[in-house]
């Protein structure tokens, strides 16, 4: 047959095909692909380093709302300075000195050191400063520095928060801390056998001479008894809305603490090491806490039978940033998703604070392993 003649022929069973193809599908379920389960977001924490300091040395940091990091260490020497870093990555002195705040207090020679610091909303930095003089026994200062004017102004000085906080001449044996939320400023002035909180609201602060020191509450409660925040091991951070974190790696709970000096148990930490950074909250609510590498003999044990009764954490390698939402577990950067520059000793990290930077989603921290003072990040991808 010749072959124009049978392709003649095969043409409508050609054009058939597709009409049985399609009346086929019709009669047909229509075809499942194999379901695959969501990629899960992976953790990574991200470190930078802004400067080198000295390990293992009482470090205070505090950002300001334009994201300048002010840090200031305590020497040995007791001649401590503040020093910041801006924009242009080079640290800088500035004039908040021992020697310059003692001559604010009309003392020549003094030395000290400075004990905390914090970044008020007005740009400021506020401080507290404990030291002496050949011509003056002991002096304790809370203070204002302002970085525009290099002005330091005596907000209170021995006399006045000797009376305030009741402790009178055992003053010297205290320390004083300094927090922020970015409204109000705490400054917690404590010894073994006394405590006081003062809040300041640098807003209703008078242009020039002292301020009243107005205590925040008198007593912290838990279950209506009172809780002294007098230990070493105690750390304060703000949380949300004018509350306050307790951070007791010994009694095993971070406490959230309210304006009335009311404490609740915001989550356990038995099962965490008890090398733990003050609690940071992010964006989303989320509490984080930077746990760092310890024997298993550091671990925190529980304390209550709530705590024996929680669940376990899953295995986690250290250190870790950790996430929680409320008293869930939610997420962790583990040791091997902690992104360092080479040669860097992630697995000796210890972070004591988390000091959010306001112009970033990031937070600034002292690493007393290896001395660096660090910008922390954290960010999330979908692939392994």
């Amino acid at each position: 047959m010749p072959v124009r003649a049978a392709f003649s022929l095969a043409r409508p069973l050609l054009l058939l095909l597709p009409l049985l193809a399609l009346a086929s599908c019709d009669g047909d379920p229509p075809r499942q692909l194999p379901a695959t389960a969501p990629a899960q977001p992976v953790t990574d924490l991200e470190l930078r380093p802004l400067t080198p300091l000295l390990p293992a040395r009482p470090t205070h940091v505090a950002v300001d709302s334009l994201g300048n990091v002010y840090w200031t260490q305590e020497a040995d020497r007791l001649d401590d300075t503040l020093f910041v870093i801006g924009e242009g990555a080079i640290p800088r002195a500035t004039q908040l000195s021992a020697g310059n705040i003692a001559a604010a207090m009309g003392v020549s020679g003094g030395r000290g050191n400075i004990q905390g610091i914090a970044a008020g909303p007005d740009g400021d930095i506020y401080f507290f400063f404990r030291g002496g003089a050949a011509a003056r026994r002991s002096m304790a200062v809370l203070g204002r520095y302002s970085p525009k004017t290099a002005k330091i102004r005596v907000l209170a000085d021995t006399d006045a928060i000797a009376a305030a906080t009741g402790m009178g001449r055992s003053l010297p044996l205290a320390r004083g801390t300094l927090l922020s939320d970015g409204r109000f400023i705490w400054a917690w002035i404590r010894h073994t056998d006394a405590w006081a909180l003062f809040q300041i609201d640098p807003a209703k602060l008078a242009p020039d001479g002292p301020a009243a020191l107005v205590k925040a509450f008198d007593a912290v409660k838990v279950a209506g008894k009172p809780l002294p925040l007098t230990r070493d091991e105690y750390e304060l951070w703000p949380g949300l809305d004018g509350t306050l974190f307790l951070l007791d790696p010994v009694g095993g709970h971070l406490l959230r603490i309210d304006a009335a000096g009311n404490a609740t148990v915001a989550r356990s930490l038995a099962g965490l090491p008890n090398a733990l950074s003050t609690p940071a909250v992010d964006r989303r609510g989320q509490i984080l806490l930077f746990a760092g590498n310890v024997p298993e003999s550091q671990i925190i044990k529980p304390t209550t039978e709530d705590d024996a009764a929680a669940p376990k954490l899953p295995e986690i390698s250290y250190p870790a940033m950790l996430m929680f939402e409320g008293n869930s577990f939610a997420a962790a950067a583990e040791r091997d998703r902690i992104m360092a520059y080479p040669g860097f000793q992630v697995y000796a990290m210890r972070l004591k604070h988390l000091v959010p930077n306001p112009t970033a989603q990031e937070w600034i921290s002292y690493d007393a392993g290896s001395g660096e003072l660090l910008r922390l990040k954290l960010r999330q991808r979908l692939w392994p």
